[in-house]
């Protein structure tokens, strides 16, 4: 048996429908459990319809809700894909007057609950299983639609990040395993003892498959989506990026935190844990193969990809007060928990701390606190660039290899932070400099450009 997750832009017209239907015949033979997003973008237009009922009241030139201008939208896009393919579009209708009537109800009571929006989500994923399932029927697949929850995914009541509960992946398996037809269901939602329905969070679709991977123990996870793989470099940065045969799960989970756009590491950790491998491949180009992720280190020595994570704050504190004082540290640390800031990386000495920021949002408090017993200095405008792979903590030579393309290139690294982790070396930059560091260290380290003859890469394939 094996999952099959397709996002959206896999599933964005009648003809991608029709495409996807055809790549999952091919795997018949395999058992596919396929795992589906909503069509692409439509869970924004879902939120934005959300959203625009609470407005205000009309003005009185207006004719109609503005939330209604957005689910005219949300039908013509359906409608359309329905209709392009002949499918009736009974298959919709009976979701679109559900979503009239809550919409409404928002526009009524001026008020929109975290269990509203769960709700209101869940219907991308929920259309869209049963629009593939039916050109599965056409072309001979008994196939159906199943929502999550029918294949035991029951949830927290955490709405907007749900956790699936202990008892659900013996459920999923039960389940899944007695099924006599091809299932088509829905990523991203679940559905909790209460019988609200959540919604997974970020990467939901994703984790989806994967937990229904462990659950089933399947052969392989596969995530369908419009690359071919998880390359060397950002592509729009770097046209000469390669695109990787395999790499570890760590390594995936390093290129994801700073900034390559993969998989959240969090999505496939249910499947790293259960050792089953999660091949990443491009809808669009089926028959290029792919990235495939294994949960264990491949013992292979050698950098494998540079990232460029923007629009970065970096915040730098000096106080005499660090000096053999115990806690210092946790109490700079409690202050960003205070006000939810998320660090990304850190360097300190006997009486400073540098550190990067995920967002600036409650910066300025934050601020204000440290300023009561440290010096504080912001730099925005910064960018991450992080380099990856097997072992790099232990490879001679790469850290002076990295400052010497840097400064050919004139660009001055503000920070640094290697040896937290085993697999990557990482600095800040201007942010005027990052895209410039990025294609400079590509070209030297995976161009074969000057001294790259003389270190080792992995396997990787175009």
């Amino acid at each position: 048996m094996i999952v099959m997750k397709f996002g959206g832009t896999s599933l964005g017209t009648a003809e991608r429908f029709t495409h996807t239907a055809a790549i999952v015949k091919q795997e018949l033979e395999r058992k596919p459990v396929v795992v589906v997003s909503a069509v692409g973008g439509m869970t924004d237009l879902l939120l934005l319809a959300g959203e625009e009922a609470l407005q205000k009241d009309l003005a009185p030139t207006q004719e109609e809700p503005q939330y209604t201008r957005t689910l005219k939208k949300i039908y013509q896009v359906h409608e359309k894909i329905l209709t392009d393919l002949h499918l009736p579009i009974e298959l919709f209708l009976i979701f679109y007057e559900e979503l009239s009537e809550i919409y409404r109800g928002i526009y009524l009571l001026k008020e929109l609950t975290a269990r509203t929006k769960d709700l209101t989500a869940s219907f991308g994923e929920r259309i869209s299983a049963r629009i593939l399932a039916a050109c599965l029927c056409r072309i001979g697949i008994n196939a159906r639609a199943i929502d999550s929850w029918d294949c035991g995914f029951i949830t927290s009541n955490e709405f907007g990040a749900a956790r699936l509960l202990s008892d659900s992946p013996e459920k999923i398996k039960k389940i899944v395993s007695s099924l006599d037809f091809l299932p088509v269901t829905t990523g991203f939602i679940g559905k909790s003892r209460e019988g609200n329905i959540t919604t997974l969070g970020r990467g939901g679709s994703d984790l989806s498959a994967s937990l229904i991977g462990a659950a089933v123990q399947a052969e392989v996870i596969e995530i369908w989506t419009d690359v071919s793989g998880i390359m060397t470099s950002d592509p729009r940065l770097v046209p000469n990026a390669k695109t990787l045969a395999s790499m570890s799960f760590q390594e995936a989970a390093e290129l994801s935190f700073f900034g390559a756009k993969i998989l959240h590491p969090k999505t496939i950790e249910p499947a790293v844990k259960s050792k089953i491998p999660v091949l990443v491949k491009n809808s669009f180009k089926p028959e290029d193969p792919g990235t495939l992720i294994l949960s264990e280190n491949m013992k292979t020595q050698g950098l494998i990809a540079v990232t460029l994570k923007k629009e970065v704050v970096c915040v730098n504190l000096y106080s005499t007060g660090m000096l053999e004082a115990p806690g210092f540290l946790s109490r700079v640390f409690e202050i960003f928990k205070k006000h939810g800031i998320s660090i990304d990386v850190v360097a300190t000495s006997e009486v400073n701390i540098s550190l990067t920021l995920d967002h600036p949002d409650g910066l300025e408090k934050a601020e204000a606190e440290l300023s009561e017993f440290a010096e504080v200095h912001v730099e925005k405008d910064r960018a991450i660039i992080c380099l990856v792979g097997e072992d790099l903590k232990r490879t001679p030579g790469i850290a002076g290899k990295v400052f010497k393309i840097l400064g050919d290139a004139n660009i001055n690294i503000e920070m640094i932070s290697q040896g937290a982790s085993q697999i990557n070396l990482t600095f800040v930059v201007k942010s005027s400099d990052g895209e410039k560091a990025v294609r400079a260290l590509h070209r030297k380290f995976f161009e074969k450009v000057d001294f790259s003859e003389d270190y080792e890469f992995k396997e990787s394939v175009f």
